[in-house]
């Protein structure tokens, strides 16, 4: 009979545990968020269990775990795997008529009938009514304009694609998302619809908030966030700017549980919620101490020798000792023989040196199955038939430990369990540790390759979510290679080419898990010099659009709301930027293209005549829009803004060029052509824009202009 797992309470757990019973009962006088935090191992998911076993009778608990919960990425699919725990989804009906509920699956319904329907309901989507769709699910995450000041939000809220300039988004909120929202059958007569999938983030949260507070009339909701050291920064930045900013939950009976490796007050965006109106509990949780003893006696370990064996072995983390008791359940006593003897080899014992290497193996993989596994090995000389266990087929030894978990259909080890085994294989043998991550950098390069061939252009690479999934953990797993120089070089290239896409989760994510294991600054298992460079860039990962694209950089507002100060700012762009000609390709343009926004502005001009001569390079007819991109939206547009109209103009040639049928070169050539009082062949250009565009209201207004502006010259004349 299996032993039942116990709770050995701590002080301080205690004291956390009673703060949340304390909100439930009493929240008109309780913080709304209660945050446990503490080293891997020390128990804190633990401690939630508590929370739902004390509250299960008389609270609602909702709980879901960062890289363990399925379907997560973002802030809409977190409020969904929340909402359906209070009311089960599988109910239809008790969504009916239930705010979130209705206007969700409105949400959802709307995004399927863009994907699938045609503006008029006959024939088939087109490849740009299918790439609008794209959009508008980014926009689900709302990140664009979290790092600018009021007035620059109101801008860049309304520019679909976030790498497009400022100046121009006057012609993106005609063009697009909204015309499409405007012309289809499904929206086109529900200004309502339109608006909530153009801003669905902040109605969806509101309507969050407002069925909870409903559900909580009668019963008291807890909903918990475990693993919080995982969670992107989109979904960090929505639940402390969008939903407890921005909404009132302290009154009712709803409290939020945040457990994870690093305390959230060390943000800065939380420190000043917290500082303004004390929303947040904090407790860290440590390791056991004389509480051991009482949790080995209650598994039936009362020998002293073996009790002061086990806790210098343990050294007094719950997850250790949780393991003990379940080997001791299952007849497999440690043996505790060398009480010297780390915990890494109390976990391997009873495995071959060929298996021990493995389970090491799979240490260094973030998720792992059969093929990966035995290409590790086999690459190391060793025989992978050797780790068999004849009744578990090969492979089954390792995925029946207890410390390996299965995730969204790949293996992984769980995350203390990672940490010892990768950390001992980095003591045992260093040379060995960084040529395993080479090889899994060079296994994920090579599959991106081919998902998508090398010789591919960047939209086709970009544009592809398996390709950069795959780039995503190619980064990640080069950082812990030897290879130092070409780790940044290539974190610096694809952080340039992704921001040039608005794709920034390809170096956000291997960033995050980085930084979700360990403090940069103390990262065991990273070189000095790859943790100085991810620190000082750290800024321009998370930041990207808000430090490199805008027209200026509102250094006040970032050292108010995110404790960035200019002198960090500034340097984090100086190592992004900096030897643009070492770069290649996309990544050389967009180094250039940004020095261009951020140099003195006697230099601006020299950088963007650099930027052009790289575009010139890029610009290729295998993929028209994108070229045609480079030249409208950046080189021709930064030109016009220096005044230099008739380089403006080549380039706008050169975007049409590509796109013949691309209505805002033609729109923008007319601009410089007006500029340059030749009136005559600007209208002539609003003329062609307004053939491909017939409702492009800035064509019309602007034809208009240059009709009045040649009426007054030949009456002056």
């Amino acid at each position: 009979m299996a032993i039942q797992a116990p709770y050995i309470s701590r002080p301080e757990t205690d004291a956390f545990l009673e703060a949340v019973a304390h909100a439930i009962q009493h929240p008109a006088e309780a913080p709304v968020v209660f945050h446990v935090w503490g080293l891997g191992g020390v128990g804190k998911s633990r401690l939630t269990q508590k929370i739902q076993e004390f509250h299960e009778k008389d609270t609602i608990v909702a709980s879901v775990s960062f890289g363990l919960t399925e379907s997560i990425d973002t802030p809409i699919e977190l409020m969904a795997k929340l909402y359906e725990q209070v009311v089960p989804r599988n109910d239809w009906s008790a969504w009916s008529g239930d705010s979130f509920g209705e206007l969700f699956h409105l949400y959802w319904e709307t995004i399927h009938t863009l994907k699938t329907e045609s503006p008029t309901g006959r024939g088939a989507v087109d490849a740009e009514q299918l790439k609008a769709v794209d959009q508008l699910l980014k926009l689900g995450v709302d990140v664009a304009g979290v790092f600018l000041s009021e007035p620059s939000k109101k801008i860049a809220s309304s520019v679909v694609d976030n790498g497009m300039q400022a100046a121009v988004a006057t012609l993106s909120i005609k063009d697009g998302l909204q015309q499409l929202l405007r012309d289809h059958k499904a929206t086109r007569r529900n200004k309502t619809l339109q608006e909530l999938m153009i801003e669905p983030l902040p109605r969806l949260t509101a309507a969050f908030v407002a069925s909870l507070r409903q559900q909580a009339e009668t019963q008291s909701i807890v909903l918990i966030l475990d693993t919080y050291e995982k969670v992107s920064s989109d979904l960090d930045l929505w639940l402390w700017r969008t939903l407890l900013g921005n909404q009132s939950l302290q009154p009712h009976a709803i409290r939020l549980v945040v457990a994870g490796r690093h305390n959230i007050l060390k943000g800065e965006g939380w420190r000043k919620l917290n500082q303004d109106r004390s929303l947040v509990y904090e407790q860290p949780i440590r390791r056991f101490d004389e509480e051991t003893q009482h949790y080995l006696s209650a598994i039936g370990i009362a020998d002293a020798a073996k009790t002061r064996q086990t806790f210098r072995v343990t050294k007094g983390l719950p997850y250790y000792l949780d393991w003990i008791r379940r080997e001791t359940e299952k007849g497999n006593e440690p043996d505790f023989s060398q009480g010297n003897e780390e915990i890494v080899s109390l976990l391997l014992q009873g495995l071959n040196d060929t298996q021990k290497r493995i389970v090491q193996y799979a240490a260094c993989c973030r998720r792992f199955d059969r093929k990966r596994i035995q290409q590790l090995v086999e690459r190391d000389g060793l025989d992978f038939a050797t780790a068999a266990d004849e009744q578990l087929n090969c492979f089954g030894w390792l995925i029946r430990r207890s410390y390996v978990e299965l995730v969204d259909g790949r293996y992984r080890l769980d995350d203390v369990a990672r940490d010892v085994f990768r950390l001992s294989l980095y003591q045992d043998d260093r040379d060995r540790f960084h040529q395993t991550h080479q090889c899994l950098a060079d296994d994920a390069k090579a599959e991106s390759e081919i998902d998508v061939p090398p010789d591919s252009t960047y939209s086709e690479k970009y544009n592809n979510s398996d390709w950069r999934n795959l780039r995503a953990d190619y980064l990640y797993h080069l950082m812990f290679s030897r290879r130092s120089a070409e780790s940044q070089h290539q974190f610096r290239t694809h952080l340039l080419e992704a921001r040039y896409f608005g794709q920034d989760e390809v170096v956000q994510r291997p960033f995050n898990a980085i930084t979700a294991e360990a403090e940069l600054a103390e990262h065991p298992l990273l070189s000095a010099t790859v943790r100085t460079f991810l620190t000082v860039i750290r800024p321009v990962v998370a930041l990207g659009w808000a430090l490199l694209e805008k027209d200026e950089i509102d250094y006040p507002f970032n050292l108010a709301n995110y404790n960035l100060s200019k002198q960090a700012t500034d340097e984090a762009i100086r190592v992004c930027l900096q030897h643009p000609e070492r770069l290649d390709g996309l990544a050389r343009f967009a180094a250039l293209f940004y020095q261009s926004r951020r140099c003195p502005d006697d230099q601006t001009y020299r950088w963007i005549q650099q930027a052009k001569a790289q575009a010139d390079r890029l610009g290729t007819h295998a993929d028209p829009d994108f070229s045609s991109r480079l030249f409208l939206w950046k080189i021709g547009n930064a030109l016009y803004s220096l005044g230099r109209h008739e380089a403006a103009i080549a380039s706008y040639d050169k975007a049409i060029e590509f796109k013949p049928d691309k209505h805002e070169a033609w729109t923008n050539r007319g601009n410089a052509l007006d500029s340059l009082g030749r009136h005559e062949a600007a209208i002539a250009s609003y003329d062609k824009a307004i053939e491909f565009k017939p409702d492009d209201p800035a064509a019309w207004t602007n034809r208009g202009n240059a009709l009045d502006s040649l009426g007054r010259h030949e009456a002056a004349i």
